[in-house]
């Protein structure tokens, strides 16, 4: 059966969509697309789109999935020019997406959506916002929105480093006006700066990245022949799913689980020769427990003669001087902190309020209670991409990102269908989920006892799917109508 595409007086819903990167830019190209709905807003806080690919501007920026499966499959870029894709390169490949679709006429840059809250007698979401650049505030109702916020959107500034009177920046806002030239820098870049004094609070198994560029040959061959791209697009995409069994703690799969650990150590054993440098460098957790880095060029980078590897922990900042656990002190002309984003905080306290008044940071605190991540029973005709675990260790999140949608697009058919004003899931139907999706994660790695971003302060893992990204688009490839309830239309 088709798609419903209008209610039955020819309306279609109104719909917000919070944010431009790559969730916010799927949902508005598939509702134009799969819905003909063009009654849709994109509000956007930066001065253009492009979400953490607009934010992230630090040297040597770039993503650590291959760059053909990190694109849209409906919207494929046969012009990348190596196999992991420079930041500049994604941005102007999302930049030329939302061109085609002529997005750009529907954002509203420099608005930042300052609160949300259900109305449960209009039926409808009123969104506050403020114009950045000059002050002015005003509301929008939408009977739909769809968060595309993101996780890694908040960088985590430690209070330890607050007092620290040089120049100092996170990773995710990059100062480029600061010359780094013989400078002592913790960290940053290691062929310009005089020292460079690196803090590690972990190790990270690193795997070696094989950058091969492209010819002008083979992007010809993508482009021109016709199946060569889907093809290779599909190889990828299944060389990555079948890494999934690395990531589990069960005994079947102890053979890739130690394969890809033994892959680790040979790379750094051959790449780290000094015996000292490469303990500091050896992690003590379970390969997959933590973020694995793709990288060949970060060993070399730490063996060189002008770095220092730390690993006891930053006590206290005085002035320019870093204290360190062990009583010694570092003084350095800059403070760069790869310090990572507050992945845990969803919403802020405030800022999201559902049905019945309920400040949906207090409902979900630390244990977000969803369907799939996608939607919540407080929080109708609402969807949240890359919501609570929904992330991924082994492959692409944008196909995560396009299956949440067509999901999406399945329930606000639906809506239509039903001539409904809204649609929400049922309590039962996220209970459901939650109780399999802790049972699950009881079998794989990221639940071991080292901590990460995965983890909420209690151990959970709240950020993570828990198996392959095809049993997830399995799961919502049909709308379940019997696990949401809906309002009629007046």
């Amino acid at each position: 059966m088709g798609l419903t595409k209008s209610y039955k007086d020819g309306s279609t819903p109104v719909v917000a969509i919070i944010g431009s990167g790559f969730s916010g830019l799927c949902a508005a190209i598939r509702i134009q697309t799969q819905l003909n709905i063009s009654t849709f807003t994109i509000f956007e806080l930066e001065p253009d789109i492009g979400g953490t690919w607009w934010s992230n501007t630090y040297p040597g920026c770039a993503c650590d999935v291959k760059a053909h499966n990190y694109a849209f499959s409906f919207e494929p870029n046969y012009n990348w020019s190596c196999n992991y894709a420079p930041q500049p390169e994604i941005w102007d490949y999302l930049r030329n997406t939302a061109r085609k679709y002529k997005l750009y006429e529907k954002i509203q840059f420099r608005t930042e959506i300052t609160h949300v809250a259900w109305h449960e007698g209009r039926q409808k979401w009123i969104l506050n916002h403020v114009n950045l650049n000059n002050g002015e505030r005003g509301q929008t109702e939408a009977d739909i929105v769809f968060s595309g916020m993101g996780p890694l959107r908040i960088p985590q500034i430690p209070k330890e480093f607050e007092n620290f009177e040089g120049p100092k920046w996170h990773t995710a806002q990059w100062n480029h006006a600061y010359d780094l030239t013989n400078k002592r820098v913790v960290p940053s870049i290691v062929k310009k700066v005089k020292s460079l004094e690196y803090y590690q609070r972990t190790a990270s198994y690193i795997v070696p990245r094989r950058n091969a560029t492209y010819s002008a040959f083979w992007k010809w061959i993508f482009r021109t022949i016709p199946f060569v791209h889907f093809i290779y697009y599909k190889l990828l995409y299944w060389s990555s799913e079948f890494t999934i069994a690395a990531f589990s703690s069960k005994l079947k799969d102890l053979i890739p689980r130690k394969v890809m650990t033994l892959m680790a150590w040979f790379f750094r054993y051959v790449q780290v020769r000094d015996k000292v440098l490469r303990k500091k460098l050896t992690p003590t957790y379970d390969m997959g427990c933590r973020r694995i880095v793709v990288s060949s060029n970060y060993y070399p980078a730490l063996t060189r003669k002008n770095v220092s590897v730390h690993t006891e922990p930053i006590v206290g900042v005085k002035g320019q001087t870093l204290k360190l656990k062990d009583g010694s002190e570092q003084e350095v002309d800059a403070l760069i902190l790869a310090t990572g984003f507050h992945v845990q905080e969803i919403f802020p306290k405030g800022f999201m309020i559902g049905k019945e008044g309920q400040c949906i940071n207090t409902v979900f605190g630390k244990n977000p209670h969803t369907y799939y991540g996608l939607t919540a029973p407080e929080t109708p005709n609402m969807f949240f991409l890359l919501g609570p675990n929904t992330g991924l260790g082994h492959n692409s999140i944008l196909f995560m990102v396009e299956a949440q949608v067509e999901y999406a697009i399945k329930t606000i058919s639906y809506m239509m269908e039903k001539n409904l004003s809204s649609i929400q899931v049922t309590r039962e139907a996220c209970k459901e989920f939650i109780d399999e999706l802790d049972e699950k994660m009881k079998g794989m790695v990221w639940s071991s006892t080292c901590k990460s971003w995965y983890q909420n302060d209690e151990g959970r893992v709240t950020a993570l799917w828990w198996s392959s990204c095809t049993h997830y688009w399995w799961r919502l490839r049909n709308f379940h109508p019997k696990r949401f309830v809906g309002v009629k239309r007046i």
